[in-house]
C-alpha cells in the first residue's frame, strides 16, 4: 500500500512536469504561428507597395524610371526573402506541432496510468477497511455469544 502511494505521488509529479512541457510547447507553437502571420502580412504589404508604385517604364524622366525600377526590384527581393522565411517558419511550426502532439499523447498516457493507480489504491484501501470492519463485527458477535 505504501508502494502504491509512492507510485501515485511519483506519477503526479511526472504529470505536473508533462503539463508544464505541454504548456511550453503550446506557447512555442503559438509564437511560431504569430511569426508566420507577420511574414504573411509583410508579403501582402510588399505586394501592395509594388502595385501602387506604378509602372517604371511610364515615367517621363529616365532617372525617375530607374529609381522606380530599383525600388520595385528591392521590394521583390525582400518579398522573396520573406517568402523563404515564411516557408522555414511553417516547417519549424510543423516540427513543433509534432512535438506538441507527442508530448500531449505522453501526458494522456501518464494521466491514464495515474488514474488507474489511484483507483487501484482506493480499491485496496476499501478492501482493508472492509476487512477491518468485518473483523470488528466478528469480534463483537463472538463477544455476544458468550463463553463456550
Amino acid at each position: 500500500m505504501i508502494k502504491a502511494r509512492t507510485t501515485l505521488q511519483n506519477l503526479q509529479q511526472l504529470l505536473t512536469l508533462k503539463d508544464a512541457d505541454v504548456a511550453r510547447l503550446q506557447r512555442e507553437v503559438a509564437d511560431k504561428r504569430q511569426l508566420q502571420e507577420r511574414y504573411q502580412r509583410n508579403i501582402q504589404r510588399m505586394d501592395e507597395l509594388c502595385r501602387h508604385s506604378g509602372a517604371s517604364g511610364s515615367r517621363t524622366l529616365p532617372a525617375l524610371a530607374l529609381n522606380c525600377a530599383g525600388y520595385k526590384d528591392a521590394l521583390l527581393q525582400l518579398k522573396q526573402s520573406q517568402q523563404l522565411d515564411l516557408q522555414l517558419a511553417e516547417a519549424d511550426t510543423a516540427v513543433s506541432q509534432q512535438a506538441l502532439l507527442a508530448a500531449s499523447l505522453r501526458r494522456e498516457v501518464l494521466m491514464s496510468l495515474q488514474q488507474r493507480t489511484a483507483a487501484d489504491l482506493a480499491q485496496q484501501q476499501q478492501r482493508q477497511e472492509q476487512k477491518r470492519s468485518d473483523d470488528q463485527a466478528s469480534l463483537a458477535w463472538l463477544r455476544q455469544q458468550g463463553p463456550m
